[in-house]
């Protein structure tokens, strides 16, 4: 065989496969990279909104949390005069009942 007939040959049987590749599986591959590159930014949407929801719900708990402890300070303080009073009543009581006896 001549060398020449033989790069013809290989340029024309490349020339077939690069359109047959461009006409048929290059516009199928071009699909499924268009799709993945489409569910890959709703993915990165949807974590960036749920990043966002995360640290809003963060905050919330945060908030509450300070609601609950200033609650319990205050449920505490009011528990700790109730039970001054309820003392300073007894002694009062106390002191009563051993007038009367004497």
């Amino acid at each position: 065989m001549d060398i020449n007939a033989t790069l013809l040959g290989q340029a024309i049987s490349f020339a077939i496969f690069v359109w047959f590749t461009m006409k048929y599986v290059w516009p199928v591959m071009r699909n499924a990279i268009d799709e993945r590159e489409a569910l890959i930014a709703a993915g990165l949407q949807n974590a960036d909104e749920a990043k966002a929801s995360l640290n809003q719900s963060r905050s919330d708990a945060d908030k509450l949390l300070l609601e609950a402890r200033q609650q319990a300070s205050e449920l505490i303080q009011q528990a700790n005069q109730r039970a001054t009073a309820l003392v300073e009543q007894a002694k009062l009581d106390a002191q009563m009942a051993g007038q009367a006896e004497k």
